[in-house]
């Protein structure tokens, strides 16, 4: 299942935009290189071409028993907000990889038996830079919170019902998406003889 895209993904181009964050070429140093479509970064004096790609990020809904597994942003962006287990995927890394060290970094726990669920892209910002990321939603089950405790940037977990969760509480607009499909999928199951 995939999440549209917006219709506009153009990165900013003010004040905290990537024109300004790229003010000199990385290669000779010239001035003032240019955006080009708002994907690549170009200087003319030495030709030196550079594509801003989307980061990969994973995520999980982590069920224990009826209820779902939610941490508390401890750090910037959105600090106290609610957000799925997960992060960035490292270089080389297969995503679930990336999300079983994510999990044991945020929480504690082992989990495995990931099923994917769905995808979204997402804007994120961190210290004033722009991200633009692609971002793997999967589902699966925690049958022992025993030694569950918050670490890396989660402040705190929750444990709710997941039409309990305001979505708007949520941190990232793709996990309020894919929170959203998760919300119709279980009305879906729930209404199935």
């Amino acid at each position: 299942m995939t999440i549209q895209p917006p219709t506009s993904i153009a990165l900013p181009a003010g004040p905290s935009g990537l024109a300004d964050i790229f003010r000199y070429c990385p290669r000779c140093g010239g001035e003032r290189p240019r955006l080009d479509n708002n994907r690549s970064l170009r200087c003319d004096g030495c030709g030196f071409l550079f594509f801003f790609n989307s980061a990969a990020a994973a995520a999980a809904f982590i069920f224990h028993r009826d209820q779902l597994l939610l941490c508390v942003r401890g750090r910037e962006p959105a600090k106290g907000m609610l957000d799925l287990p997960g992060g960035f995927v490292e270089f080389d890394e297969a995503v679930e990889e990336c999300l079983r060290r994510e999990i044991r970094e945020e929480l504690n726990l082992e989990v495995a038996d990931f099923r994917y669920f769905a995808s979204a892209s997402n804007d994120y910002r961190y210290a004033g830079v722009p991200y633009k990321t692609t971002d793997l939603f999967f589902m699966c089950e925690a049958a022992d919170l025993t030694g569950i405790r918050p670490g890396d940037d989660v402040a705190d977990y929750v444990l709710a019902a997941p039409g309990a969760v305001d979505l708007s509480a949520l941190a990232f607009a793709s996990s309020r998406a894919a929170f959203g499909l998760l919300l119709e999928r279980l009305t879906r199951d729930r209404e199935r003889p």
